[in-house]
């Protein structure tokens, strides 16, 4: 008898602690927060776009909400005046001039940067230029598209030319300030060669409008293309900032399975990415050359060093900030303590 009460008891107590533990569980799942992210529709947004769709912000706690802008001024207007609270951009003036001018906006990781020998951002001549143009030189004279002067865009050039011991007076930029109109511009002879992007590189290439020359790799090593940010008031919110970044490097680890160090359910990934971005096939995910995203979030500093470098020798950047209090590492090393390095599948 005294051992079926204690039994009773037993199972009673497991029954309460069980409850418990779901209302827990309940309670944590309800407790969602909303975080607006500023977003287009490129590849590089593979992360942010796996760790929503895969389930990886939910598990965190996290609601995704997307916001759109017409432009890169727009979306830095709207980080630092904390209207969204993540972003990822390029690494342009106006970014260094905010932090000068007190804005506290924080490059927290990796953002795309190019695979060595796999260049997914670089200098695509006019078809039939390469036996023309066959070193840094030979771009004089070249009509050069780019998206915007004063950036990135420039800045890839620029190294290109220093290389050939050329400048900007050596060559005329054609701006051209969206990347499928480069492919207009050299197809109807407006310009020479563009600085354009994969896959329109891939595209162009098929079109016979492109060919593929240097690899980017030879004129701007370690470059970092863009970055995530957190505006002022996200990156104040230390509990959230970790739980977002946990999940955007699991979504980044499911990119870089699928892509870069194997293809762990590609078809899969695939089929989620040409629904949220550009690339609307499949075949042109497979044939293109893919973003780098560090699965270890790492930003690359010595890239953001150069930018700064450039911008400031051109008089768009007049005081150079801290980069170490620029670019905080601790999110992503939180991440690494709670997920462990990548290991490739």
């Amino acid at each position: 008898m005294k051992k079926i009460i204690s039994l009773l008891f037993i199972l009673i107590f497991i029954i309460s602690i069980s409850g418990c533990e779901k209302e827990q569980k309940s309670t944590a799942v309800s407790n969602v927060e909303t975080v607006k992210v500023a977003f287009d529709d490129s590849p590089s947004e593979s992360g942010i776009i796996l760790a929503d769709k895969l389930g990886f912000f939910a598990k965190q706690g996290i609601k995704i909400e997307y916001v759109k802008f017409n432009s890169g001024a727009d979306e830095l207007s709207a980080m630092a005046s904390n209207q969204v609270d993540v972003s990822r951009g390029i690494i342009n003036a106006g970014l260094f001039n905010a932090w000068n001018s007190g804005i506290d906006i924080k490059l927290v990781a990796d953002g795309g940067h190019n695979i060595p020998g796999k260049g997914y951002f670089q200098i695509a001549l006019k078809k039939g230029l390469g036996q023309k143009v066959k070193d840094f030189k030979d771009l004089k004279g070249l009509r050069i598209a780019i998206a915007s002067t004063g950036s990135i865009n420039e800045l890839f050039v620029q190294k290109a030319l220093e290389k050939g011991g050329l400048t900007d007076k050596d060559i005329t930029f054609v701006v051209v300030d969206s990347f499928p109109d480069m492919l207009t511009a050299v197809a109807n002879g407006s310009a020479d060669a563009a600085m354009e992007i994969e896959p329109l590189i891939t595209k162009g290439v098929e079109e016979n409008i492109l060919e593929w020359w240097k690899d980017p790799d030879e004129y701007i090593k370690g470059e970092e293309i863009s970055v995530l940010m957190y505006s002022p008031n996200f990156s104040k919110n230390k509990d959230l900032g970790n739980r977002f970044m946990i999940a955007y490097l699991q979504g980044v680890r499911a990119y870089n399975d699928a892509f870069i160090t194997g293809n762990k359910d590609q078809d899969k990934i695939i089929s989620i990415l040409t629904k949220y971005t550009f690339v609307n096939t499949p075949e042109t995910f497979k044939k293109m050359k893919p973003p780098g995203l560090d699965p270890n979030g790492h930003v690359l500093k010595q890239g953001v060093l150069n930018d700064l470098n450039w911008y400031m020798s051109k008089g768009m950047v007049k005081k150079a900030p801290d980069v170490n209090k620029f670019v905080d590492d601790s999110y992503v090393e939180n991440a690494l303590k709670v997920l462990g390095p990548y290991k490739s599948p």
